[in-house]
């Protein structure tokens, strides 16, 4: 009986034939379900043109995919998909988290993406990933993982040197206390913080600086003075300017 070697591999320069692998199964998926992401093949065709799809293989041929954007910090993950007799299998497991590595081996902070099929979200809160609060305006299930170790938000703060955040503007947070607190550490230059901060927000928002028990700044995120202050969804804090 001839044994034949199987080899599993995760692929950021995939070539016109493992296009065309994708587009087989896709389109076999649509033709039987009407369901699947044959229908944004434009999509994946365009960001395959700009570089920006990855692929795991099996033996050469393509079993499931990730469509994703890469910003300064911030990488979004578009679609991520497997071939429908592969799932249950631990490929799709395997092909994110590869994917987030070759992310952070580039430089991203942070991943985000839109959860859907919204029974999905189970599978990406296992990988690691969290959901965004509510923010104005949007009813999608958004979700991210940051890339390096952050600093995390408290209900209260210990420290009279913090960062304050309201979930809502700023004339609305004379109202209200604010829902998240950094108690800020910093290395020896004493403006950088020993671990950043990456938070989803609203622009809008209300943040407050405050330094020795004085508030420093008082402003909406947009205005805030940081090294990274608005990178997409995202506040940014890795260095205070302020």
């Amino acid at each position: 009986m001839l044994n034949v070697e199987i080899v599993i591999k995760t692929n950021f320069n995939p070539s016109e034939k493992h296009l065309a692998d994708i587009k087989i199964w896709l389109v076999e998926e649509w033709n039987e379900t009407n369901s699947g992401f044959y229908c944004n093949w434009n999509i994946i065709e365009n960001e395959f043109a700009k570089k920006n799809v990855a692929v795991i293989t099996e033996n050469d041929f393509v079993i499931g995919f990730i469509v994703y954007r890469i910003y300064e910090f911030q990488a979004v993950i578009d679609i991520a998909e497997t071939k429908p007799t592969e799932r249950k299998k631990g490929i799709a497991r395997k092909l994110i988290n590869d994917t987030l590595d070759y992310f952070e081996q580039n430089g991203i902070l942070v991943c985000e993406l839109f959860c859907s099929p919204k029974y999905s979200e189970p599978f990406w809160k296992r990988i690691g990933f969290e959901n965004f609060p509510d923010l104005p305006h949007n009813s999608r299930i958004n979700m991210f993982k940051p890339l390096i170790e952050t600093l995390k938000p408290t209900e209260k703060a210990e420290s009279d040197t913090k960062i304050s955040l309201w979930n809502c503007e700023p004339y609305q947070a004379d109202r209200e206390k604010a829902k998240w607190n950094w108690d800020l550490n910093f290395i020896e230059d004493n403006k950088t913080l020993a671990k950043p901060i990456i938070f989803p927000v609203s622009s809008d928002w209300q943040v407050e600086l405050t330094k020795n028990g004085q508030i420093i700044v008082s402003e909406k995120v947009k205005r805030f003075r940081i090294d990274l202050a608005n990178n997409g969804s995202f506040m940014i804090i890795r260095k205070l300017t302020t």
